[in-house]
């Protein structure tokens, strides 16, 4: 799955000439927390919420509402904004994006195509993503597997599921020791006995399952 299959198209921007009191309101209407900003078509940066609270005045202020929206007004976002830009493609998988926002600790990945602003990644896109990668949307057995990591294993395991004229809607592998791994496999049937038994029977280690 590529980042062109799960991005928000054509996301909402603001001008970096633009005021914290606009890009504030913006965010608000579209219950927004991070804005690429824009100038002359190009992507130079971008501002979030925590960035827009940083440029107002404390909540402690004994400043009027008056004299605070005057000071927004004022104050422009590029003022505020994060000018160095991390971004991807089109064409960069959901693996790469979910890592370096991982990574690099951040909330959003602009998506470029030849320069151009054509999309916009966030936590939600990855979270959708990742759901629909992993068939988290689809009902059945999740079922977790301790194996020794081994050429074939999974082909093995997959053959006896196979047998039982059951579908695998996902797999997912990860590391439990130097030569061990847990394969975790999502599988679309009603009642869980005839997969649990068989794999049991056949002297695989199921260390645990649920029906979601």
């Amino acid at each position: 799955m590529f980042v062109k299959n799960f991005m928000t198209k054509d996301p909402i921007t603001v001008s970096r000439k633009d005021s914290i009191t606009v890009t504030a309101n913006v965010m608000k209407k579209h219950k927004l927390k991070r804005l690429p900003v824009m100038d002359n078509e190009q992507l130079v940066g971008i501002i979030t919420e925590k960035d827009v609270a940083k440029a107002l005045p404390s909540p402690a202020t004994t400043l009027s509402k008056y004299e605070i929206n005057y000071l927004a007004d004022k104050i422009t976002v590029a003022d505020v904004m994060t000018t160095t830009v991390i971004t991807v493609t089109p064409e960069t998988t959901v693996e790469e994006a979910t890592m370096i926002m991982h990574e690099k600790d951040i909330g959003c990945l602009p998506v470029l195509d030849n320069g151009r602003l054509v999309g916009i990644v966030t936590e939600t896109n990855i979270y959708d993503a990742l759901t629909k990668l992993f068939g988290l949307d689809r009902p059945g057995l999740r079922v977790t597997v301790q194996v020794k990591d081994r050429i074939g294993v999974i082909a093995d395991i997959s053959t006896l599921i196979k047998n039982l004229n059951l579908t695998i809607i996902s797999l997912a592998t990860y590391a439990t020791g130097a030569d061990t791994a847990a394969l975790v496999f999502r599988i679309a049937v009603d009642k869980p006995e005839p997969v649990i038994e068989t794999l049991t029977a056949n002297g695989y280690d199921v260390i645990h399952w649920t029906m979601l």
